[in-house]
């Protein structure tokens, strides 16, 4: 697939940091309705609130619907939310992520959304730990899980559809969708679109001097581990970020968090710590840890954690200091 291209310089740091916004973001409550005037704007995963509180800044009330260290899969809304969904200037939707959403939406002639499927190219569920330079018996192990997964999740609460929703941990993807939304606040509010634009042009500026900087440090780990940059996450969240930066991320299961390993699955991870020295199972606070602790105990190596971002998970972390985060905790088991 095409991804946006990678800037030819350095882009210098707007003013306004990747902070600001924080004080929209603050003013929603867990799920329900922010205060104050402006356009009314739903969201349903944490990345998706930040793109709309820094471009869209005093001109909108935003809500997230999603609740800070809940499983943004399994959202499920209130008759109250589902109203507020309804009568939404606009909502974000990420079609497959969250079938709560998606009913809620499908009721509707749609007018009110913004489709980011329709300004990202998503990658499909399927391609979920599988990358270049990692062919072999371990990818052909990892479809037949994927395989074996989908057949597992008959019944389950949770249809993904066939497509990754995780692309937020792709800055530059991040970027497109912030242009796209400008756009359409534009159209919603002509006289602040100038301010819309100007926005997203600064977040821009950001979030690519961003994908430089996690370029460079995963580029700088390449050369000191050898070129063995391959991790094992509780689920394949992190796609978008592999696929950006050449890494090779192996999924206990796959997009959806509450999909259980088989034990076929479990030796195949074995085998790739064995045969990568892989030396950390990472698992996410918002799905539950215990299958990856259970993992690295059992192989007797280290599990840490990293955060799929779905939710904010703290006030004091904004999307690019998690980025960072998530990329130092990565750094650090290939020393």
């Amino acid at each position: 697939m095409s991804f946006a291209s990678r800037p030819t310089r350095r882009t210098l740091l707007a003013a306004v940091g990747l902070g600001a916004g924080a004080a929209v973001l603050s003013a929603c409550g867990e799920g329900g309705a922010s205060e104050g005037d402006g356009l009314r704007v739903v969201t349903s995963a944490y990345p998706l609130a930040f793109l709309v509180a820094r471009v869209g800044g005093e001109h909108v009330a935003l809500t997230d619907l999603t609740t800070p260290g809940a499983d943004a899969h399994g959202l499920e809304l209130s008759v109250k939310q589902t109203m507020t969904v309804e009568q939404a200037d606009l909502v974000l939707q990420i079609p497959g992520f969250q079938t709560a959403l998606d009913d809620a939406i499908s009721t509707q002639d749609g007018e009110n959304v913004l489709d980011v499927s329709s300004v990202i190219e998503l990658l499909p569920a399927s391609a979920a730990g599988e990358h270049e330079d990692h062919g072999g018996e371990g990818e052909e192990e990892h479809a037949e899980h994927e395989d074996e997964g989908e057949e597992g999740d008959e019944g389950e609460e949770h249809d993904h559809g066939p497509d990754d929703p995780h692309f937020w941990h792709d800055p530059l993807l991040m970027a497109d969708l912030a242009d796209a939304l400008a756009a359409r606040l534009g159209e919603l509010s002509p006289d602040a679109a100038e301010e819309f634009t100007e926005a997203a042009s600064a977040l821009r500026g950001e979030l690519e001097e961003l994908d430089v900087e996690l370029e460079e440090s995963f580029g700088a780990a390449d050369a000191a581990a050898g070129g063995r940059r391959t991790f094992i996450t509780s689920h394949a969240a992190y796609t978008y970020l592999a696929e950006r930066y050449g890494l090779h991320q192996v999924g206990i299961t796959g997009v959806d968090p509450e999909t259980e390993p088989s034990p076929q699955r479990l030796l195949a991870l074995e085998q790739v710590v064995q045969e990568e020295g892989v030396t950390t199972v990472f698992f996410e606070t918002s799905a539950s840890p215990k299958v990856a602790q259970t993992l690295a105990q059992n192989l007797g190596i280290d599990s840490a954690e990293l955060d799929n971002l779905e939710t904010r998970q703290s006030e004091d972390a904004d999307y690019a200091q998690v980025m960072r985060s998530n990329r130092d905790a990565l750094v650090e088991s290939w020393a």
